[in-house]
């Protein structure tokens, strides 16, 4: 059989290439929408954070959300924050920029479909059985992978680093190849991502030196590395203290302070399990098989153990906002970079399983029986990972993969960025605003803002949660939304107006009942300060008498099975 040479682009992956890129295209425009007859693209809220810091910096007001005051790590994602901050530099208008983001999105999840294909040829494809395409169409179509990305999280990026980390470690150890120094280069940029890749990190490390891949005349290049990995990391550290006053990015105090590690694992069970089970008939195979290869394919256990961290990290962090029923994507982001190597590992148990199967019928390696069954397999496959077949909403999922539907939450952005025209001729430039999005409000504005949620506020992050937690209340875990301080809010912040309003407790009463008395008046759909010199109401748009909301109902309502039918906040 020819053996494949993985630096070359065959047919079969330029094809799969460009089916992902127009797919990805017509994904990309699907998230986009029209306000006022103007088309806007627009990414998703917490990347919309991330664009507002870049967007800020260059016009100068520094890496601050806020546009006043001082400035907080209000993101989580430094490298991609910094892909974003060139973009912004680029003389276009504000609704078109996040195109870019969501262009250089579709790169990443293409190199990571080319990174899947070399790492399976290099180190999981037998003499007789090279197959690539399985994990490459798995990789390519995944809709979680997809959706996260190609709405601008950093979600692609991480899963084409992730891939590649993998890949040059296994040539170290099994290739005899000098990869010490791209290995760390490539670390580096993972834990400048995200910090919570430092268990990537670790993993590809660990593996390069418990199995001997460390050898006398790689030593210069691995440590040249290591100081590289050291030095960038303690240069963002003391950028991090002497710009930010801290040690941690400000989310994490957010998400992780005061709240009970029980009702962090339980969440992150319930979450869990729900994952487990929508992709329990792909992830079994690719146990079962890892248990009976795992003694004479020793290089499995590298992506097996990337894989089993990230599932452990996602059940102790709880998992994210968007699970259960709120946003149903069938893997968080936590979860969803890691799948191309689970596909990676099915595949090679297929791979492996082939050939067996060839051995024992005497095939020939080239008898189209065996390409049948992989066809067979990666179509059901994808079926599965995809909740295309025996699933209670395969319908749904069909019509998001095939994009009849626009992507989950877009008509929630449609809603929020509609809304901005007419907050904008209620309150005047040069107004402090507050918001519960921090995202899409702030970026698409040039208003002074605070945050309710805390995202941007380490006064907000670092309190004790608001929500009673315990292990009887878990599922009232919304990470990210979990703390406010209405009193602080209205008396002490006290902005020109709220572009929405989140937090006043159910023993205070209704929004329209505790408002008034802290000096704010309705206007169309918006509270704002009666005595606020940056406040014009129209006539006719004071007081339209809308039904007052009590913003602890709309906590409470927020699980719904689909995302369409959530109400934003009030």
């Amino acid at each position: 059989m020819r053996k494949l040479d993985p630096r070359r682009i065959p047919l079969s992956l330029a094809v799969l290439l460009l089916l992902l890129a127009a797919w990805g295209g017509w994904f990309i425009y699907r998230t986009s929408f029209l306000v006022e007859g103007k088309r806007y693209f627009c990414l998703f809220d917490d990347a919309m954070i991330s664009m507002t810091y870049a967007r800020n910096l260059v016009e100068g007001f520094g890496l601050n959300w806020a546009r006043w005051g001082e400035p907080v790590e209000g993101f989580t994602h430094p490298l991609w924050l910094l892909v974003m901050i060139p973009i912004n530099a680029l003389p276009i208008v504000l609704r078109d920029r996040s195109l870019l983001v969501q262009i250089v999105s579709l790169l990443t999840l293409g190199g990571t479909v080319v990174a899947v294909r070399r790492l399976m040829l290099d180190h999981f494809a037998n003499e007789t059985d090279r197959h690539w395409m399985p994990a490459a169409v798995l990789t390519a179509f995944y809709y979680p992978l997809a959706y996260w990305a190609l709405i601008g999280m950093e979600t692609g990026l991480q899963a084409l680093l992730a891939v590649v980390a993998v890949q040059l470690a296994l040539s170290a150890v099994h290739g005899g190849r000098d990869r010490h120094l791209a290995l760390w280069l490539v670390c580096t940029a993972a834990m400048l991502l995200r910090m919570d890749m430092l268990l990537l990190v670790v993993a590809v490390q660990l593996y390069l030196l418990l199995r001997g891949g460390l050898r006398p005349a790689g030593r210069a290049s691995w440590l040249a590395g290591l100081a590289v990995f050291i030095g960038a990391n303690l240069a963002y550290e003391l950028f991090r203290w002497l710009y930010f006053h801290d040690v941690l990015p400000n989310t994490y105090y957010l998400k992780m302070t005061g709240i009970p590690l029980t009702v962090r694992l339980l969440r992150g069970l319930l979450v869990f399990s729900k994952f487990i089970n929508d992709h329990l008939l792909v992830l079994l195979p690719v146990a079962l098989g890892i248990a009976v290869l795992l003694r004479r394919k020793k290089r499995l256990v590298l992506p097996a153990a990337v894989v089993l961290l990230y599932f452990a990290y996602n059940f102790y962090v709880g998992g994210d906002a968007w699970d259960e029923e709120l946003l149903d994507i069938r893997a968080n982001r936590f979860l969803a970079f890691v799948m191309p190597l689970v596909f990676v590992l099915f595949n090679a148990v297929l791979n492996e399983a082939l050939e067996a199967w060839r051995s024992r019928r005497e095939w020939p390696a080239d008898a189209p029986a065996g390409r049948l069954v992989v066809i067979a397999v990666t179509a059901v496959a994808l079926l599965l990972v995809d909740g295309l077949w025996l699933s209670s909403d395969s319908d749904q999922y069909w019509r998001e993969l095939t994009l009849a539907d626009r992507p989950p939450n877009i008509d929630r952005h449609e809603q929020v960025t509609g809304m901005l025209p007419g907050f904008r001729r209620i309150v005047q430039p040069g107004a402090t605003v507050a918001c519960a999005w921090a995202g899409i409000p702030a970026y698409f504005t040039d208003y002074k803002m605070i945050d309710i949620l805390g995202y941007n506020d380490r006064v907000i992050a670092k309190m004790p949660p608001v929500v009673e937690l315990n292990d009887d209340t878990f599922r009232s875990f919304w990470p990210g939304h979990v703390k406010w301080n209405e009193q602080r809010l209205l008396t002490e912040q006290r902005p020109d107006a709220f572009f929405q309003i989140w937090g006043v407790k159910l023993e205070m009463g209704k929004v329209a009942d505790i408002m008034p008395g802290f000096g704010y008046r309705r206007a169309g759909r918006f509270w704002v300060r009666a005595d606020s010199p940056y406040v014009r109401i129209p006539a006719g748009a004071e007081n339209p008498a809308p039904a007052s909301q009590n913003v602890l109902e709309f906590l409470q309502r927020r699980r719904h099975k689909r995302p369409g039918a959530q109400p934003p906040p009030s």
